[in-house]
């Protein structure tokens, strides 16, 4: 079995998949500030401890059916979590469109701190229609780096 279930609860499914490999966080609901933080931290914690220099790994955010993310949360994401999961190695953050609109903006407002703070990091999202096409994308990206090292 390639994939683990790391979290999983009503608002969210947080998986490390193997054969990608990457972090799939599937948020299903609303999360609180607390509940964010945790999903996120769980996720970055399995990628610390799998996504190493020459075996790098990616990070899909599946947001179809995310609903909006606070201010609060948003900074803490911009200060703090992506600066961390730069340190890490991640460079890009693959996103599945929301269809709900809060969740667009929400990952739109995402996307353009990730891309503000050239001095600190840079994780550049890219945006895909399914979870499919993100997968294959994340797979092929991740395969060429790797076979570059």
């Amino acid at each position: 079995m390639t994939e683990i279930v790391l979290l999983n609860e009503p608002y969210v499914v947080v998986r490390a998949d193997a054969a990608v490999p990457c972090i799939i966080v599937q948020l299903n609901a609303f999360a609180n500030r607390e509940q964010f933080k945790n999903l996120m931290n769980t996720g970055l914690a399995y990628y610390k401890a799998h996504s190493q220099p020459k075996q790098r790994w990616g990070w899909l955010a599946d947001t179809r059916n995310m609903s909006a993310i606070s201010q609060e949360i948003q900074q803490w994401l911009a200060n703090d979590w992506n600066k961390q999961a730069y340190d890490a190695g991640l460079r890009e953050m693959s996103i599945v469109t929301s269809a709900n609109v809060l969740g667009r903006i929400a990952t739109q407002q995402y996307a353009q701190q990730a891309v503000g703070q050239p001095a600190s990091y840079v994780l550049e999202p890219i945006y895909y229609e399914s979870l499919a096409a993100a997968k294959a994308s994340v797979t092929q990206r991740c395969t060429g780096l790797n076979a570059a090292l």
